[in-house]
């Protein structure tokens, strides 16, 4: 049997493996890139919103149907139905359309919903197209709220994706703490709360329009990617072009 004498092992450690002091970015170093570089900080807000009209809109739509007639185990059955179709529809749906389009469509269509839901036309004592409209929308709703999982994570550079997650989730609890009470704020006046409903609807729909396309694209790994990724496919004004560099130095230097 041999034996190793533990006294006589010698450790040497390679400076080059040890970590750099600034290899990792500190997170009020990610916050300044947020706020210093226009295209990234454009492209959170616009994120930010989605999540908030998506929470706010699914806990409103999901605590909302003991307002409508019948008992609510029927309301709330046919809207988990809704649900269980819209998971099924979203997977090909993002593969025809991609993330933004995908988004789009879904918003629009819950938009156009709760537009047609403020028609009163009721054709018998449970149903009416405020219900049914109502239920279509939970669908789409439901899609965007999945979808934006996806489309945050792809969009956000790695080096800031745990920062635009963990906020986006914090505004989204907030919308998810409202949405409730959604329509107890409105109270009977169903067509104050539709029209509410489709307002948020549409214009998270136009501001999706903002974001850039992510399917089968390559994710951003630096702050200064999502700059890079703008130019290529909106393209920049010579004077957006001198700030964001600008930014750009100080994120790379911080």
């Amino acid at each position: 049997n041999t034996k190793i004498n533990l006294d006589a092992i010698t450790l040497i450690v390679v400076a080059g493996d040890a970590p750099s002091p600034k290899s990792e970015k500190s997170v009020m170093s990610r916050i300044r890139d947020l706020f210093a570089l226009k295209a990234l900080l454009s492209e959170t807000l616009v994120q930010w919103y989605l999540w908030f009209l998506s929470a706010l809109l699914y806990n409103g739509l999901n605590y909302g149907w003991g307002n409508f007639g019948d008992t609510p185990y029927v309301n709330y059955l046919f809207a988990g139905l809704g649900e269980m179709i819209a998971y099924i529809l979203l997977a090909p749906i993002t593969d025809l359309f991609g993330r933004r389009k995908g988004m789009v469509f879904c918003l629009v269509v819950a938009c156009v919903s709760f537009l047609l839901a403020m028609i009163p036309w009721q054709w018998t004592a449970v149903w009416s197209l405020e219900r049914l409209m109502n239920l279509i929308a939970i669908v789409f709703i439901s899609m965007a709220f999945a979808l934006i999982y996806l489309y945050t994570n792809e969009l956000a550079p790695t080096t800031h994706r745990g920062l635009v997650m963990s906020s986006s989730n914090v505004i989204a609890r907030a919308a998810g703490f409202i949405g409730p009470f959604h329509s107890d704020i409105f109270g009977t006046n169903s067509l104050l709360k539709l029209g509410v409903n489709a307002f948020f609807a549409g214009t998270g729909a136009a501001l999706t329009l903002i974001l850039p396309e992510t399917m089968n694209l390559p994710i951003p790994e630096q702050a200064q990617d999502v700059v890079i990724r703008r130019r290529k496919q909106y393209g920049q004004t010579q004077s957006e072009k001198q700030q964001d560099n600008q930014a750009s130095m100080g994120a790379s230097g911080s």
